[in-house]
């Protein structure tokens, strides 16, 4: 009897160990999720980056072709639901997929990151990423890349606008 009393205060012991493992502030679990969190917004940072790249070289290409002075500035698009491919806007939604967004505001773009998945991960119905960018003539800068995991909490990804 006291041999299977013992028996079971190890195993209870041993269960309350491998819960505490799997839960907790640095249980499994939540650095999983803090890794799915780090993955997704390093592939944004990636996507918007080699957007961004693609439409500079494009802007670069017309600027060759034409004897106008096609400024990529000047073609960021009045309209940020524009699909029209001769417009900055245009050029990124050829190499971004649905989840963003776009608004203009002057010579600074702003692209928004949205997706359920991002949201599952950060357990946040509006959690996004932002970034900002800065078009001059045909330079394009990323001047921040911002994610909002939940309503107080901005981490800055790239930049510190």
């Amino acid at each position: 009897l006291i041999a299977l009393v013992i028996t079971i205060i190890v195993l209870l012991i041993l269960a309350g160990v491998s819960i505490a493992m799997l839960t907790g502030k640095n249980g499994i679990l939540t650095r999983t999720n803090e890794a799915k969190v780090s993955q997704i917004e390093g592939q944004v940072r990636e996507e918007i980056n080699l957007a961004v790249q693609a439409a500079k070289m494009y802007a670069e290409q017309k600027a060759v072709e034409t004897s106008d002075g096609w400024l990529a500035s000047s073609k960021i698009g009045a309209n940020a639901d524009a699909a029209d491919a001769d417009t900055v806007i245009g050029q990124l939604k050829n190499d971004l997929d649905d989840d963003y967004s776009y608004a203009v505001e002057g010579t600074t773009l702003t692209i928004t990151y949205e997706s359920g998945d991002y949201d599952a991960a950060t357990n946040y119905s509006s959690a996004t990423i932002v970034a900002k960018v800065s078009i001059t003539g045909n330079n394009f800068d990323i001047t921040s890349l911002k994610a909002n995991r939940d309503t107080d909490e901005v981490i800055t990804i790239v930049g510190t606008d």
